[in-house]
């Protein structure tokens, strides 16, 4: 948000969000190419499945809230 209200503020009359963040953002940073480890990538695979699986938990929560909240 806050890089969209600089664009917004600070922009030339013509220039494209791609020209902002590219020649003014952008303009001097460095870059570093990561890789993925497959440890990693493993980890999040079982992060996400047991995330999904809670989230019949979560719904139960909320409708037992829902269904009791005024009594």
């Amino acid at each position: 948000m806050a890089i969209w209200a600089s664009y917004m503020v600070n922009k030339e009359q013509h220039d494209s969000l791609a020209d902002f963040l590219t020649h003014k953002v952008f303009n001097n940073a460095e870059g570093l190419e990561v890789y993925h480890d497959s440890a990693d990538v493993n980890g999040f695979a079982m992060f996400m499945e047991r995330y999904t699986e809670g989230l019949a938990i979560e719904q139960a929560a909320v409708n037992h809230f829902v269904e009791n909240w005024k009594k």
